[in-house]
């Protein structure tokens, strides 16, 4: 109870509720701003929350996360051009309703639809969050190697197509995590003799160059104009009764969907919207143009919120690329997420859970009030942000350790995660690699010590056995489906020539 009291005290604070705002205006603005979003949003952010304290921190970071989801189905309706990758399925109908003169009552229920999501997802938090995190407390060291190794396993999901390439960008992940302090002996290693690591690869320094500098350079390259002029003018973003009720059962079906996607790791709302839309709009006779095409995927993505951040409380484990980012903001803040979190730092806690549900009411409001001023920016060229992105990134990445080596190095990040866009290799894995290497390594020499080397402790303890079960059906899944794909396209192909009768 004094948890829940101090939480609530921060979050209704002049503070709590200041940060709450800004996030949410500068979501909306991010998320809406093509190639941008929640993820490199937030890797800007971090640096800045550094003397936040904790629970500021987090109320901001999940505010931005919330609001940046929504943000992307403005330049989706407005536009055809999604935001951010989860706003692609919006884009069919939004733009089709913008099209036929109706751009105000389609961002209306896109507002209204990722609010719903929104409170649906965080209550959904709320009350899976205690119950796995108490059962999670009862791990052991091989139990914990075997969740960490089912986080890893979510690169099959996060790999853009192919697995190959989203496994080598974890071992690359994976070796950047063993640079710095032996966790269990003591002594450094690759270091190469440079004190700044120490303390590890600066998970700052790589995380900004890998998600934000990366697109900035990116951006330079393609000097292209990101919406030259907006031709529906934004006016009052309110629903009427009647497409409440057309849309009710849309925004239900999305937010469960949402929801459940979000907790499996490495899902989330790019997944997650194409699922939701298909679902409501095979019950949905409309052509393109339909207000169901739009509620459903826009409550799923902002679902997928709360959802993603149950793995992260419960167990440690980040359900999305954004949240492997707010465990960065927690490592900062000398924190470690997962079932300790509950006993360590109760107030923060509670802050996460109810601040996602009040973040997406902020958010609504926000959205109300603002939106017609912030769909504006979408007319900035895509030069004038990379520098601005740019500029960020420097400070940000200075500001922690006050040490021009972290501006280097994140630069030098930056032109590796420019070249892996540019070879279509996957940056997700890297960083979920670099969060989830400490958990993997320390629990894996743990385990083997406290068994004196018996590697059946692996097998033998049944929750390691249950998730490293669950790991291998992670990889192997999408293996599974390209060879039915391949087996069917070749059926196609010999029914085509004539082979088959």
């Amino acid at each position: 109870m004094d948890g829940i009291l101090q939480s609530l005290g921060v979050i209704f604070s002049l503070s709590g509720v200041a940060v709450l705002v800004t996030g949410a205006l500068l979501g909306i603005v991010i998320g809406a701003l093509p190639g941008l979003g929640p993820s490199i949003g937030l890797s800007l952010l971090i640096p800045f929350t550094y003397n936040l304290g904790p629970e500021l921190s987090m109320l901001l970071m999940i505010s931005l996360y919330t609001s940046a989801e929504y943000g992307g189905s403005i330049s989706a309706i407005l536009l055809s051009t999604p935001g951010t990758a989860a706003a692609a399925a919006t884009a069919i109908d939004g733009y089709s309703m913008a099209r036929q003169g109706k751009a105000n009552e389609a961002i209306s229920i896109s507002l209204t639809a990722s609010t719903v999501g929104g409170v649906l997802g965080g209550l959904a938090l709320l009350l899976l969050a205690m119950p796995l995190a108490s059962l999670a407390l009862k791990f052991g060291p091989a139990g914990y190697f075997a969740v960490g190794v089912f986080g890893l396993s979510s690169v099959a999901a996060l790999s853009g197509g192919s697995l190959v390439k989203g496994l080598a960008c974890a071992a690359f992940g994976l070796a950047l995590a063993t640079v710095g302090i032996d966790p269990i002996a003591g002594t450094p290693r690759f270091t190469f003799g440079l004190f700044q690591l120490y303390e590890g690869v600066p998970f700052l320094a790589a995380l900004i160059g890998l998600f934000a500098v990366s697109e900035a350079l990116a951006m330079v390259e393609s000097r292209v104009v990101s919406a030259p002029s907006i031709k529906d003018k934004v006016g009052h973003v309110f629903m009427s009764a009647a497409l409440w009720k057309e849309t009710w059962h849309s925004m239900l079906s999305g937010s469960v969907i949402g929801t459940l996607l979000g907790i499996l790791p490495g899902v989330g709302g790019n997944i997650a919207c194409w699922v939701a839309r298909d679902y409501a709009r095979a019950r949905d006779r409309h052509p393109d143009g339909s207000a169901n095409g739009i509620a459903a995927p826009e409550a799923a993505n902002n679902a997928t919120v709360g959802g993603a951040l149950v793995p992260l409380l419960a167990l440690g484990v980040p359900g999305s690329p954004t949240t492997a980012i707010m465990v960065g903001a927690l490592i900062m803040h000398g924190l470690h997420p997962g079932p300790q979190l509950f006993n360590e730092a109760p107030s923060l806690v509670y802050a996460i859970l109810f601040g996602t549900i009040i973040a997406s009411l902020v958010q609504y409001a926000a959205g109300s009030l603002f939106l017609p001023l912030m769909a504006r920016v979408m007319r900035l060229p895509d030069a004038v942000i990379a520098v601005g992105i740019m500029a960020f990134a420097v400070l940000g990445a200075f500001a922690i350790r006050n040490l021009m080596f972290d501006v280097y190095l994140m630069l030098g990040f930056g032109v590796v995660g420019y070249l892996m866009k540019k070879l279509r290799f996957p940056v997700a894995p890297v960083i979920l690699a670099m969060v989830l290497g400490y958990l993997v390594e320390s629990n894996y020499r743990t385990a083997l010590v406290s068994s004196q080397g018996d590697y059946t402790i692996f097998v033998t303890d049944p929750i390691s056995l249950i998730f490293l079960i669950l790991s291998l059906v992670s990889l192997l899944t999408p293996l599974w489906r390209r060879i039915q794909a391949h087996r069917a396209s070749a059926r196609t192909e010999e029914t085509a020539d004539g082979t088959v009768r």
